[in-house]
């Protein structure tokens, strides 16, 4: 059973489509997916306060101050939207963050999405596809986040322990 176990979770994390690397190779001092809930469970007003916290987090001079003091100065950052399933136009490509410029392109992005909704909560899914997304990025970075917001219980997809400790077992920190 652990085996079988194993290989679901190696499966779940194949699933992510690939997303081209700015730079193979390119040294960065954290590689970071946000992973957003747009499930149905929800409401606008919950999904407005998630995505202005993201905006004005990534507006943020504390932000900014941090990234450049890392030993490289940037950092390497995706976002992507998740409910049931991922789908491909809730992705935003990874982008380097290496000032306050970059930092607000990559805000007016998550600024500039739709607001909308789809049905289930598929945190194992969230998890494999943003650990897809670090192990296929082409960046060189000491730490390796994922950093996902939910607001359910897993209620599609596999089990969330086996999607976490493939990613932990990669090396990779969930923070949620």
């Amino acid at each position: 059973m652990p085996k079988l176990l194993s290989l679901l979770a190696c499966l779940a994390c194949a699933e992510a489509a690939p997303m081209p690397a700015i730079d193979d190779g390119a040294p960065v001092d954290v590689e970071l997916v946000l992973a957003v809930d747009i499930s149905q469970s929800m409401d606008e007003g919950e999904f407005a306060l998630q995505r202005a916290g993201y905006v004005e987090a990534l507006r943020h001079p504390d932000f900014i101050n941090a990234v450049r003091s890392g030993q490289s100065g940037r950092v390497a950052l995706a976002y992507f939207e998740w409910a049931g399933v991922v789908r491909d136009d809730g992705v935003i490509a990874w982008q380097i963050i290496d000032g306050a410029d970059s930092a607000n392109a990559f805000a007016d992005k998550i600024a500039g999405r739709p607001f909308r909704s789809f049905r289930g909560t598929s945190i194992s899914g969230a998890l494999g596809f943003g650990a897809g997304l670090l192990e296929k990025n082409g960046f060189s970075a000491p730490r390796r986040v994922i950093d996902i917001s939910g607001d359910g219980p897993n209620n599609a997809g596999l089990p969330v322990a086996v999607t976490r400790d493939a990613a932990l077992a990669k090396g990779m920190i969930i923070n949620g």
